[in-house]
């Protein structure tokens, strides 16, 4: 029996569809120390949003304030650094800061181990 070519992009587009339902469930439930972290992040000026992309990675967005304008790479390195030294601290576990103005735009990492 062959397969009918008219039905193949209806399960390509199953697939994909499955594929970004199972892949959004499964997201990074926050240890309480990440949870108490992220607050004290969020509260800081400058900060525009943050999210853990995965247990060991945190994505901060910044505004002009914390990096200047034009955003600065210097001052985002600046503030990863200073930022994953705390978080070592806090969290005891290691972790990249990422730094971004923009979406998709990475000003700056810094990463560290225990």
């Amino acid at each position: 029996m062959k397969f009918p070519k008219f039905l193949i992009p209806l399960l390509l587009i199953g697939l994909f569809l499955e594929y970004k339902s199972t892949s959004s469930a499964a997201e990074y439930t926050l240890t309480p120390a990440q949870k108490h972290f992220t607050a004290i992040i969020k509260s800081l000026p400058g900060v525009v949003d943050l999210e853990w992309r995965s247990p060991i990675s945190l994505w901060i967005q910044t505004s002009s304030k914390a990096v200047g304008s034009p955003p600065s790479p210097e001052k985002a390195k600046n503030l990863a650094d200073i930022l994953a030294e705390r978080g070592r601290t806090a969290l005891r576990q290691p972790f990249c800061v990422h730094i971004y103005h923009q979406k998709g735009k990475e000003l700056a990492r810094t990463c560290t181990h225990d």
